[in-house]
């Protein structure tokens, strides 16, 4: 028997991308127990965007091409697939982020929960929670449409898949990022020290957490290796879940 059959097989959307990447890494890092593949647009990152530290585990991915709003690309993407994680999001308009922050993940939960996939993983945000100042934005404020994009993705996750999903909730991401000729950016240097202000000076912390919206986001900055072993180990729980699991920034910076 192929070692290949014993094997996951994880669907990555949004692949290419700073945390797609890091997430498919630390798949392959279990190579035994995974086979990894990306849909994007572009399929595979150009060296340029790619940091020197992942490009050899990256080549292990298969990269497919194809638009995740294509509802074929969608379904031939995810035959034979057993979990699928959404990393896409971007910023623009609020029209703009309702579509990719969020209908674009409902769209492939829905195609996942009919082709038989068995977890779904989406990375989400931590203002994304019931009564939270991200959700209280007006619509005429740039970032509504981000965050109730993501809002809405985790409701139609929860439905979808309510005993077999894994939401992550970061804040900022920081860690090496290749942004093509910019160069390596080496966001860690900005966001490791905000977050050690953050979460790790004791009363100074807490002032700064009563803050709206400010104080969760200096709260919740979280290493990009730590959201890929995050969402990765927490799929990989074997058995069917009592419920869901959702980890907030202070989960994730466990792993």
């Amino acid at each position: 028997m192929s070692s290949n059959v014993l094997k996951k097989r994880l669907l990555i959307l949004g692949g290419n991308g700073y945390v797609g990447q890091n997430i498919c890494h630390a798949a392959l890092l279990q190579s035994d127990k995974y086979l990894v593949r990306s849909l994007s647009r572009s399929g595979p990152p150009s060296p340029s965007s790619t940091p020197p530290h992942l490009a050899s585990t990256l080549e292990q991915v298969e990269w497919v091409s194809g638009d995740v709003f294509d509802a074929s690309a969608r379904k031939d993407s995810m035959e034979g697939v057993d979990y699928v994680v959404s990393t896409i999001g971007a910023f623009g308009s609020n029209e703009f982020m309702q579509r990719i922050c969020g209908d674009a993940t409902i769209e492939a939960i829905l195609t996942a929960k009919e082709a038989g996939v068995k977890k779904f993983g989406f990375v989400s945000s931590a203002q994304v929670y019931e009564g939270s100042a991200g959700l209280k934005i007006p619509e005429s404020v740039p970032m509504h449409g981000y965050f109730q994009g993501k809002y809405r993705a985790e409701k139609e996750l929860v439905r979808g898949f309510p005993n077999n999903h894994v939401i992550l909730r970061p804040g900022f991401i920081y860690g090496p990022r290749a942004a093509g000729a910019l160069g390596i950016l080496p966001l860690h240097l900005l966001g490791a020290p905000l977050s050690f202000v953050g979460t790790g000076m004791g009363p100074v912390s807490k002032v700064i957490g009563r803050i709206p919206f400010v104080g969760k986001e200096m709260e919740s900055m979280v290493p990009v290796d730590s959201v890929g072993r995050a969402m990765v180990e927490s799929l990989g729980k074997e058995g069917e879940m009592d419920r869901g699991i959702t980890l907030e920034a202070e989960d994730i910076r466990r792993f």
